[in-house]
């Protein structure tokens, strides 16, 4: 193996760095520490669950499994991403919506890879569209939460401003322009400081994780670049599809301002 394993006893130990923060929390009392503990006892048993499903997937390399499998963090991540935004519609409107965001995006940055760069030998090997699709689809949630949140935020904020433009004759699209630029902007920006920061910074996740398995640095710098790729497009096309369906939201068909989004 090109890889020094950690048993279990071992992984333990790096509980002790949670101990850590969950300490300075109650003695500068953040009143966090319940959360650090509950947070880093779920990380565990997730990604230990993760482990032993991954496993199983790679064993059967069954595309139905893989289909399933990309198919339950979707749902996650549109769920995720459609629930609790303040002065938005609520779940049951945004879940759509945010799973159309977040597929797009994600399709988008994954097929053209799939076919054309990194080409599995079969076509749905389960340890090249697993995690590289995780990556995409949880950057994609990411993206459309904020845009979500940003969006109907300063749309509650600035709902005189937006009223004064339509009664000017301006368009729904030209009324809430300011907020949607703003929201799709925020949302680019850390994939912009990743691709001006990375190697420099920081050694990505998935580059470092190559690097240990053993993988030429040079290859795991080649994957890393496609993955930075992926990324930019990933934030794009889901932060702009969740811009629109925002802003149609917002509005009436009569062109009339929904303050509280729905």
């Amino acid at each position: 193996m090109s890889y020094v394993e950690i048993p279990l006893p071992r992984l333990g130990v790096a509980l002790g760095l949670v101990a850590v923060a969950a300490a300075l929390s109650r003695r500068s009392g953040l009143g966090l520490a319940g959360d650090l503990t509950l947070g880093a006892a779920r990380c565990a048993a997730q990604l230990l669950a993760i482990g032993y499903v991954l496993r199983l997937l790679f064993a059967e390399e069954r595309w139905y499994w893989v289909a399933l499998a990309l198919s339950v963090m979707l749902l996650v991540a549109a769920f995720t991403s459609a629930r609790r935004v303040e002065h938005g519609p609520g779940t049951r409107v945004l879940f759509p919506r945010a799973l159309a965001a977040i597929a797009t995006g994600a399709a988008v940055a994954l097929v053209p890879v799939f076919t054309l760069v990194v080409v599995p030998r079969p076509w749905f090997e389960a340890r090249y569209l697993v995690p590289v699709g995780g990556m995409m689809l949880a950057s994609a949630m990411n993206v459309v939460a904020q845009v979500f949140e940003r969006i109907f935020a300063s749309a509650h904020a600035e709902a005189a401003v937006i009223e004064q433009l339509l009664a000017l004759g301006a368009s729904p699209q030209q009324a809430l322009a300011p907020q949607v630029r703003g929201a799709v902007r925020a949302a680019l920006i850390p994939t912009i400081n990743g691709l001006l920061t990375v190697g420099l910074v920081a050694l990505p996740g998935m580059m470092t994780g190559q690097i240990v398995g053993g993988t030429e640095p040079e290859q795991a710098v080649r994957y890393q670049i496609v993955i930075m790729y992926q990324l930019v497009a990933v934030a794009a096309v889901s932060g702009t599809l969740a811009a629109t369906f925002a802003r149609r939201l917002l509005f009436t068909a009569g062109a009339q301002l929904r303050v509280d989004g729905g």
